[in-house]
């Protein structure tokens, strides 16, 4: 019984100590993030889905942010006909983009940009594909891409200006001509970055 009722005593003095110095480096956190107004992060995680990924945050309120993302993506894919490889076939296509969107943060203690958002944008894009293959028609085509994508994750900025974030997202994006695809896309995301 004496066992634990030390253990318990202990456990409840390190969640007050806990506590307590969550509440300073909240109140801390507020102060210091009231002077950080931009942002720029890259993504590296896209890269193994074969995009470069670039971030620009801008801050409007407390909670509210105005965010501007560019990607690019460059492929090119050999041809591979019933287990064989095609020789002198390859299909190479290339996409750039740029979203629009907001971010809203939710944390009431700690101002934008950091702790818990959810946002959206507006993406718009041009596609090329070439098919450089002996057993293909030509079927070489460029086009518009418009979609959308909503958001949501964590961002922690520290004292340096260093900032991280991981975010899950969801994008929908639509081909204008050509094959007239639609990609629903599913993508982790982890940023990182500077903020000042």
């Amino acid at each position: 019984m004496r066992k634990i009722v030390l253990i318990l005593t202990f456990m409840v003095s390190l969640l007050r100590t806990g506590y307590s110095q969550e509440t300073i480096t909240s109140n801390q956190d507020k102060i210091a993030s009231a002077n950080y107004k931009n942002s720029i992060r890259l993504l590296p995680l896209s890269a193994l889905y074969g995009e470069i990924n670039f971030e620009y945050e801008r801050i409007l309120k407390n909670n509210f942010s105005l965010l501007l993302q560019a990607y690019g993506d460059f492929s090119n894919t050999d041809v591979v006909s019933n287990g064989t490889l095609v020789p002198e076939s390859n299909i190479t296509a290339y996409e750039i983009g740029l979203e629009i969107g907001g971010r809203y943060y939710f944390s009431k203690r700690k101002n934008a940009p950091k702790g818990w958002f959810i946002g959206a944008g507006i993406i718009g894009g041009y596609k090329e594909v070439d098919y450089n293959a002996s057993i293909f028609n030509p079927r070489d085509y460029d086009t518009v891409m418009i979609g959308g994508s909503i958001k949501g994750g964590y961002q922690w900025v520290f004292k340096s200006g260093f900032t991280v974030g991981a975010a899950n997202r969801i994008q929908y994006t639509q081909e204008l001509s050509g094959p007239m695809n639609t990609y629903i896309d599913v993508l982790p995301e982890i940023s990182i970055g500077y903020s000042w």
